[in-house]
């Protein structure tokens, strides 16, 4: 777990920098747990070791969701070009609605074809990131426009650093990702990224991963 410690700790000091200058939200991030906690998620959700840690010793916080049925989560913004959006643990199930469970009315399914291990822990645009939570180390997915769920990490600690990555270099970019002329991500920023990526993820992954948040 060492190393997931590590990239957390990266993560969210990298997340904290950029907040600091250039976010958009209060009270509306990943932060670390003043006391340890057990079983603060629904016990219908298959939780891996690593899913654990990351409940047990972080906390989602999202102030505009105290005494509200808002689902809770944490806001990560890549510079002007990405959030994502991160379930609070006690919020786990409520994150699998249209995903592993299927409403119809006041009915309530178990899908069919979506595998009971995959736990989706975060959206971008609505469309999901999932942890493989009966694999070694967590391996992380995300699934385009309803499409097939793709690798984007071997291991939920790959993940966060390439987060720590993708956000380290937009503060570099004084959050300003977005090309004012054609409105995609600047070609400048991905040059920077991707070679640090690839270390982390590899290149195919690298590429589903800018894929899926827009990117590219």
């Amino acid at each position: 777990m060492k190393q997931l410690s590590e990239a957390l700790a990266r993560f969210v000091q990298q997340q904290d920098l950029y907040n600091a200058a250039h976010g958009l939200f209060q009270d509306h991030d990943i932060q670390p747990r003043t006391e340890n906690l057990t079983d603060c998620w629904d016990n219908r959700i298959p939780i891996s070791p690593e899913l654990e840690y990351l409940y047990s010793h972080y906390e989602l916080i999202d102030a505009k969701a105290a005494g509200t049925h808002k689902l809770k989560n944490a806001a990560v913004e890549i510079g002007d070009a990405a959030v994502l959006f991160f379930a609070a643990p006690e919020h786990l199930y409520r994150q699998q609605l249209g995903y592993r469970w299927i409403t119809s009315g006041e009915l309530v399914q178990e899908s069919s074809s979506w595998p009971s291990h995959h736990v989706v822990i975060a959206t971008f645009n609505d469309d999901p990131l999932i942890v493989d939570t009966s694999a070694p180390d967590s391996p992380v997915y995300a699934a385009i426009e309803g499409g097939a769920a793709r690798q984007v990490a071997k291991s939920l600690a790959n993940f966060f650093t390439a987060l720590s990555i993708l956000i380290e270099g937009a503060c570099t970019f004084k959050g300003e990702l977005i090309d004012d002329d054609t409105y995609e991500t600047k070609a400048a920023y991905i040059e920077h990224v991707k070679p640090l990526l690839h270390h982390v993820l590899g290149e195919n992954q690298t590429t589903y991963l800018l894929n899926y948040l827009s990117f590219c």
